[in-house]
């Protein structure tokens, strides 16, 4: 089991509907508050000036426990905000009990 005093962070996330604006662009839904869950930003910055790439691999964990949303496949590409950046989802990965079909917890990859 995990110890509910290390889920310290909350994030909001916005998955992408079917709808397009008028510019052909995805039109995300309402935001989702999730808290408590666990976020490990990952913040890297490579080159200088006009060579510069930033990167931001990042894991959301998400504990239906103590956080009761089910995230599928139409999370992909959902944006995640944790109050300073925003990342897009690229996988949700959902890791059960051993031997059981319940869900322990989501990890969400972001980027």
């Amino acid at each position: 089991m995990i110890d509910k005093r290390t889920l310290i962070d909350t994030v909001t996330i916005q998955k992408p509907s079917d709808k397009k604006d008028s510019w052909g662009k995805v039109i995300l839904e309402d935001k989702i508050t999730l808290s408590p869950v666990r976020f490990d930003r990952q913040f890297s910055v490579q080159g200088t000036q006009n060579n510069r790439k930033e990167s931001k691999p990042s894991v959301l964990f998400v504990y239906p426990q103590y956080c009761p949303v089910v995230l599928d496949d139409s999370f992909e590409n959902a944006i995640v905000n944790d109050g300073k950046r925003d990342y897009k989802v690229t996988a949700i990965i959902p890791v059960s009990y051993p031997h059981r079909q319940k869900i322990f917890c989501y990890e969400v990859e972001c980027v």
